[in-house]
């Protein structure tokens, strides 16, 4: 079988062949305990569905009490702004392809049992629920205010609360190294023996190369936010009152701009395949998708100060940034014309998957005609503190990622669920 047309059908023969080799039973004790990638997966699902949830009840709240009428206190709307963004961002958008589709798909289209690290996968599991119920914990204690980006009000902030919330993004952070090894190491370490990185499935380079950016932004946030606790509580180290917030800013975008707004890495890859399989045949152009792809990585760790235009950056910096920004329009080009040539005169299946798919071309091409308003120096120094740029990280976040891993989910469903 060809590299292609292993593509079309990645996880077929595998399921078959491996579904009597689980880890455990499917008892309570079995799920808690268990090592096997596939129940991993659905338990990673279950969280982070309860985690988007939480957020979205947050983002609810706080519209209630502005559209309420009457005076809402600047403070209450800063600490669900708080709660909100942190979960959809954090605890939802970055890790939930790569721990719910990338744990479940990559063994099977690898041809592995499992992943090459399955007590570090637990491990990622319960550092993720871990650090989430203590960022929850937080606002019991005391609601922290300092924005998603963590910059506003430290003045008021309850230092406690504070170093609950900052306890749980590092065991975040943790949970996101431990996902990205397994992944790297798996894919070199236990492909079968005649499955090649040229043969691999995009979705599962997609993981790989997303493994990466989960290794290098879970090290570098998990110590930003400690050295951040560290200044609130101390008050001394790199972020006390004495140091220029562009040095936070600087770190919290390069962080952020490959783990969430780049994102749709993994949400590409797992797109490709959905649209190979609903239009049965394999992807045009492989190559240039994969390529792309690395492309696509390579721009999200050298962009991330066009976060900063406006914000008092130099603007010989800025422009630099807004450059190699543009420069992801490329590889963008170059996945749509090979999906596109992909579908054409394809008998396409008719399904949900298919709607999803739809969803997420319309939702994350409006996200890139929208960046690159963000990225034109002009522009984007007014539009980068509107709601423009709001709207655009929702369209990115959830009309890109969750479409994405709904088309995913539908596509999959019957190896997911065995029927």
């Amino acid at each position: 079988m060809s590299n292609l047309e292993s593509m079309a059908e990645p996880t077929a023969e595998p399921t078959a062949e491996r579904s009597d080799h689980l880890d455990t039973g499917y008892g309570i004790g079995g799920w808690l305990g268990s090592r096997d990638h596939r129940q991993i997966a659905l338990m990673f699902l279950s969280w982070t569905a309860t985690l988007f949830l939480y957020g979205a009840l947050q983002g609810l709240y706080l519209k209630a009490k502005v559209l309420g009428g009457g005076a809402v206190d600047p403070a209450v709307i800063n600490q669900m702004r708080t709660y909100h963004g942190i979960a959809m961002v954090f605890l939802v958008v970055i890790p939930i392809i790569p721990s719910v589709l990338g744990y479940f798909l990559l063994p099977l289209q690898i041809g592995a049992r499992n992943l090459a690290l399955p007590t570090l996968s637990r491990a990622s599991l319960l550092l993720y629920v871990l650090g989430s119920v203590l960022f929850m914990a937080s606002l019991a204690v005391d609601p922290v205010g300092t924005g998603w980006r963590f910059t506003l009000g430290y003045a008021s902030v309850d230092t406690g609360a504070f170093g609950l919330l900052a306890a749980g993004m590092i065991l975040v952070a943790a949970s996101w190294v431990a996902t990205g090894t397994n992944f790297i190491v798996t894919i070199h370490l236990m492909r079968a023996p005649d499955v090649y990185f040229r043969d691999l499935p995009v979705a599962s380079w997609s993981f790989y190369l997303s493994g990466y950016v989960l290794v290098i932004s879970g090290l570098v946030f998990g110590t930003a936010i400690f050295l951040r606790a560290f200044a609130l509580l101390y008050g001394q180290g790199l972020f006390n009152a004495d140091i220029s917030p562009l040095v936070w800013q600087n770190l919290f975008w390069f962080v952020t701009t490959p783990a969430a707004f780049f994102a749709l890495v993994p949400a590409a890859g797992i797109i490709t395949e959905v649209i190979a399989g609903i239009s049965g045949r394999p992807v045009f152009g492989y190559r240039t998708v994969v390529a792309s792809l690395v492309a696509l990585v390579a721009v999200s760790f050298l962009s991330w100060g066009v976060r900063l235009i406006g914000s008092g950056q130099a603007a010989v910096t800025s422009f630099v940034f807004a450059a190699l920004s543009l420069l992801a329009v490329i590889p963008v080009a170059l996945i749509t014309y090979c999906w596109l040539a992909t579908l054409y005169r394809a008998a396409v299946v008719w399904s949900a998957a298919t709607v999803y798919v739809l969803a997420f071309v319309l939702n994350a091409g409006i996200a890139a005609m929208m960046s690159l308003l963000l990225s034109n120096l002009t522009v984007g120094n007014y539009l980068n503190s509107t709601l423009f740029t709001t709207a655009h990280t929702h369209y990115v976040m959830i009309g890109g990622v969750i479409t994405a891993l709904l088309a995913g989910l539908h596509h999959w469903w019957p190896q997911i669920t065995g029927r």
